[in-house]
């Protein structure tokens, strides 16, 4: 069911688009969420200190979210681009994969 592979090194872009990922769904789930409760009024979404409210909040909210992934995508990407560096100059990174059913059988 699992496959162990050993990586010497994993690539800036691989890393970038893991957390690219992992960040847009997050933030952007989230921010979502959050436009719809200023829909109603609460104070959720705040753009240069001043809150938004209504279809404003609400229109406002994915673009806020996408907004915060970038920022993140950047710093967090970068950090760990640079330390998995760091890591494969003294072993190699194992990974355990899991294989798709629908490749496995075909």
């Amino acid at each position: 069911m699992f496959q162990e592979i050993v990586v010497q090194r994993l690539s800036a872009g691989s890393v970038f688009k893991l957390v690219a990922v992992g960040t847009s769904v997050t933030f952007i789930s989230f921010s979502i969420i959050m436009g719809f409760f200023a829909l109603f009024g609460a104070n959720t979404i705040t753009w240069n200190n001043e809150n938004i409210h209504g279809i404003t909040g609400l229109l406002a909210s994915p673009f806020i979210g996408i907004f915060l992934s970038l920022i993140f995508t950047l710093l967090l990407g970068s950090s760990i681009a640079f330390g998995l560096w760091v890591f494969s100059k003294f072993r190699p990174i194992t990974l355990l994969v899991k294989q798709n059913n629908a490749s496995a059988n075909g």
